[in-house]
């Protein structure tokens, strides 16, 4: 079973929406700030199964998006006029019309198998077929660096592939972790895709998979 808030795909859609419409230049972290601010001032949506996704679709209130794009506005008004924001990385978008494959935006946590602290040094990286899969943008590198300053804590947004169909294809992700004192992580992450088709310039819908916490193994080898 799987929880999801049917709210943060619409949010996220209707943002993106508006701030084409408007023409609002945004970075990545402008964008997130405009999507988090209003999933924190609208009621939330949970399902726990496929079948509850589908059969909110028959009673998504449609006039309940005014309100949320009212809420969109309010964001990007407070969002744009900080001072630190800059205009250099915008939000990548896509190229070309097509049929891309979107992989989901993966969290995680890593903790220590001896003591179950959070780790404050970490590389985690992200493979597909053999090759680091591209990160979305300045803000989501690909290894992800996990630091003290957001203990063992990573996430991940990657780059859509474009491909030539619709034909829902399985998708294996291999997960390194390298950690000083720690021995090696490594573990598969298998997902069924479905591609969605973009316009040129529209921006990519990512969902959300959170693997489960991650116990790094401490290395005796290794001279103290």
């Amino acid at each position: 079973m799987y929880l999801v808030n049917l709210m943060e795909q619409k949010v996220s859609k209707l943002a993106d929406s508006y701030l084409r419409e408007k023409n609002i230049p945004v970075n990545t972290n402008m964008r997130m700030d405009i999507i988090a601010y209003t999933l924190n001032r609208v009621q939330p949506q949970y399902v726990t199964s496929a079948r509850g996704v589908l059969h909110s679709y028959n009673k998504d209130p449609i006039q309940s998006n005014t309100e949320i794009l009212s809420i969109i506005a309010d964001a990007c008004e407070i969002v744009t006029r900080r001072k630190e924001n800059t205009l250099l990385e915008s939000v990548p978008s896509i190229d070309e019309s097509g049929y891309y494959l979107t992989y989901p935006s993966i969290m995680g946590n890593i903790t220590a198998s001896n003591n179950f602290e959070k780790i404050e040094n970490a590389l985690v990286y992200i493979f597909c077929e053999g090759k680091i899969l591209q990160g979305y943008g300045v803000n989501f590198p690909n290894p992800a660096i996990v630091s003290s300053n957001v203990p063992g804590k990573f996430m991940f947004c990657f780059m859509p592939k474009k491909v030539d169909s619709n034909d829902e294809v399985e998708v294996k992700l291999n997960i390194v972790i390298e950690s000083e004192k720690f021995m090696q992580y490594e573990n598969v992450l298998t997902f069924k895709l479905k591609p969605s088709y973009y316009n040129a310039g529209d921006m990519p819908l990512f969902s959300i998979e959170e693997v489960n916490d991650i116990l790094l193994i401490e290395n005796h080898n290794i001279p103290s």
